[in-house]
């Protein structure tokens, strides 16, 4: 077991006891159950018992940087959430510490992630209905760059859908960015490690959330891609983009779309001429 592996170990077994189901802190959140664990630290559902809802309480631990990271997460997510104002943005609820442990509550949507609806329930996107749901998503990214923030993580873990609704979730990544940013820069958080595609999408530019957002699509599309040869559904690898033309049957407008979100042409300047694009291929499809 590597040192990374035995620090999170460890950091589990802490967080096990600390953060116990039926355990109340900071005198009003009482712990209901673990939500999840990530690189930054843990989530967990609570009951607020001062307001009287569930909400969602997340622990700040990064597997490296110890506290002084620890803050910092807990700062850029919590200053992103408390800047962005949106319906599909969660709603920050409260800052405070736990044992030394920076954590903050903050609204629990309710719904299922695309991840879930792929994977767990075999729901299939037809090229309507993935353009459909890019343009509810895409308001959404628009508020995060118009504020000033890139979100740096949109997949299909952190798109849920709340009836009709799309949410955004999970601002652990996101970062402002300076408006003289040129994509392709290195963010001084990236892991010289990371493959190609993760290096893309975590640029300090809003270019890399419209370049994540052409991989969320392209996800969501094959979701009806049956090669014949394999089982019926979506597959569990993510297929790399380089061969999508060929596999996937689509209209030329969404091929276009694609290849510019994808940066293999020329990439959007933004999410208003991304938006313009969406609107022409939507708009046949509901006269």
């Amino acid at each position: 077991m590597g040192q990374h592996s035995i620090h999170r170990w460890g950091q589990r077994l802490l967080f096990s006891r600390r953060f116990r189901t039926g355990r109340t802190l900071h005198n009003r959140y009482r712990i209901l159950g673990p939500l999840g664990a990530g690189t930054y630290g843990f989530a967990y559902l609570c009951e607020d018992l001062q307001e009287g809802r569930r909400a969602v309480l997340k622990a700040s631990a990064p597997t490296r940087g110890g506290r002084a990271k620890a803050v910092s997460v807990r700062r850029w997510e919590t200053e992103a959430l408390s800047q962005l104002d949106h319906p599909g943005i969660p709603k920050l609820y409260d800052l405070f510490d736990c044992g030394g442990t920076p954590c903050f509550t903050m609204e629990l949507v309710e719904g299922d992630s695309l991840d879930a609806l792929l994977f767990r329930e075999g729901r299939r996107f037809t090229e309507e209905e993935t353009l459909d749901l890019a343009g509810r998503l895409l308001p959404i990214i628009g508020t995060v760059h118009a504020t000033g923030w890139v979100h740096r993580d949109i997949s299909i873990a952190n798109v849920m859908l709340v009836g009709d609704q799309v949410r955004l979730i999970d601002f652990g990544l996101a970062r402002p960015f300076p408006t003289d940013t040129t994509f392709g820069q290195t963010p001084d958080d990236l892991e010289p490690d990371w493959p190609s595609f993760t290096r893309l999408k975590r640029q300090l530019h809003p270019a890399a959330d419209l370049y994540a957002l052409g991989h969320l699509l392209l996800f969501l599309l094959y979701s009806t891609y049956n090669p014949g040869d394999e089982a019926d559904g979506p597959s569990d690898k993510y297929r790399a983009p380089s061969g999508w033309e060929e596999e996937l049957t689509l209209t030329e407008g969404t091929r276009q779309l694609l290849r510019r979100l994808l940066l293999t042409e020329e990439a959007y300047s933004g999410v208003p001429e991304l938006q313009a694009d969406l609107e022409r291929l939507r708009r046949p499809r509901h006269q």
